[in-house]
């Protein structure tokens, strides 16, 4: 094991109770006492395994983990000299958990076998004592290493009670996607499989989706959020999810919450509209005529995003100047605006927001537009556009007479300056003034 540094990967064992025995491990195989060294690496793999779902129900109350130490411990408790109880373990943790594989499995029964010759006067042809080869040892040791003791103590798919209770605790502190995602991702979802993630990302969808208890209804924005971060952690494992099980993603709770928040999602996967069920499709015409936020959302019901935002301009138009009725929030245009974008509607986009900056109907309006679109997106437009833009606020008293657009405006300034040094600013003395 030349190429295999044992010392430098007792660093990545995630228990420090499994360095300090494992060191009597390797203070063996140097040594070249390998019968202590098989026998001392089995005991040290089971108490490993042990100290794991110790973990998981210490930290995270993992019930799963929690059943499998009792039933050792009942096992253990009606036949304290009964070995057996060591294989049930790995079975249980193989079932139940997803901290093993066949693989893993099959690495521990060879050691287990390696054990039982070593641990036992088993002698040979010779009357010699069985005896394992270093190249033998030290293959287990590798095994045990990569298989067991360096991997953190995954949680299982029964985790998410737990989560949604831990993350409703925290709905005022998690207040932000960014902020949300990190603690997920710190505290649980780096200890599950990818396949666990997305098992749960199923369970969760229910929750968000068809349930209506008292629970459901409080928590349901924060739970949708939670949803989306699993979402776009495995966008096609869950699609793929999506596919497999249709009667359970697509039975919907016509409520004004459900239908918003799948209107949300199915704006970034316009391509699951076409397999809903006809009530869920009605659920979502009917919300989107009734709220300006969920029509600017739902432009997967034109016949093209350009189409839609053209909508959503004569919309715009034929109710001026009723903007509070009839506008979506400046932060849905920010959402509608950056789906667009990743979808390759870059000229769309570009165009849609000179179009509103020039079109501000009020102060307010004027306050809101360019800071939810104009700001954000200024990189989006090309030089003709940043030009346009100009002409179109230069020509509306309701965009360079608010209080904000000094302060607005020299933020483009600034933008246009770097882009086109011999911009002529002269020529738009309302904006630039």
């Amino acid at each position: 094991m030349k190429d295999y540094n044992i010392e430098n990967s007792i660093n990545l064992f995630h228990s420090d109770k499994t360095k300090e025995y494992f060191r009597e491990v390797s203070s063996s195989y140097y040594n070249g006492n390998n019968r202590a060294a098989v026998v001392t690496l089995y005991s040290v793999v089971i108490s490993d395994l042990l100290f794991k779902l110790e973990f998981l129900v210490d930290i995270y109350n993992d019930q799963v983990a929690k059943e499998i130490l009792s039933k050792i411990k009942e096992t253990q408790d009606s036949n304290p000299t009964n070995p057996d109880w060591e294989k049930d373990l790995v079975e249980e943790i193989l079932n139940r958990t997803n901290l093993l594989d066949n693989v893993d499995k099959a690495h521990i029964q060879a050691l287990r076998n390696d054990r039982h010759l070593c641990a036992h006067p088993v002698l040979n042809k010779e009357d010699k004592l069985y005896t394992p080869n270093p190249e033998t040892v030290a293959s287990h040791i590798r095994n045990m290493i990569e298989s067991i003791f360096s991997k953190p103590p995954l949680l299982s798919k029964k985790i998410l009670p737990a989560v949604l209770s831990d993350i409703s605790d925290k709905a005022q502190v998690l207040f932000d996607d960014e902020s949300m995602k990190k603690y997920l991702v710190s505290k649980y979802l780096e200890k599950l499989t990818d396949t666990a993630e997305v098992q749960i990302f199923r369970d969760l969808w229910k929750f968000v989706f068809r349930l209506d208890d008292e629970e459901c209804i409080k928590n349901r924005f924060i739970n949708f959020r939670f949803l989306y971060i699993l979402y776009n952690r495995n966008p096609k494992l869950c699609i793929s999810k999506i596919d497999q099980e249709p009667d359970h993603f697509y039975h919907i709770l016509d409520s004004p919450d459900t239908i918003n928040l799948l209107i949300r999602f199915t704006a970034e996967n316009e391509f699951l509209y076409d397999n809903y069920r006809d009530d869920v499709k009605q659920y979502i015409i009917n919300r989107s005529k009734n709220a300006p936020d969920e029509y600017a959302y739902a432009w997967f019901l034109s016949a093209s995003y350009k189409d839609h935002l053209d909508k959503i301009k004569s919309i715009n138009t034929l109710n001026f100047p009723d903007i509070f009725t009839n506008d979506p929030r400046g932060q849905v245009y920010f959402k509608v605006l950056t789906i667009g974008l990743s979808k390759g509607y870059h000229e769309e986009v570009s165009e849609f927001i000179v179009w509103r900056y020039s079109f501000v109907k009020h102060y307010n309006d004027g306050d809101k537009v360019f800071s939810s679109i104009v700001s954000p997106f200024l990189k989006q437009l090309t030089d003709k556009q940043l030009i346009e833009l100009c002409e179109g606020a230069n020509n509306n008293n309701q965009v360079y007479d608010r209080k904000k657009a000094k302060e607005d405006h020299k933020l483009l300034k600034q933008h246009i300056e770097n882009r086109m040094p011999d911009f002529e600013f002269e020529k738009f003395k309302n904006v630039f003034n």
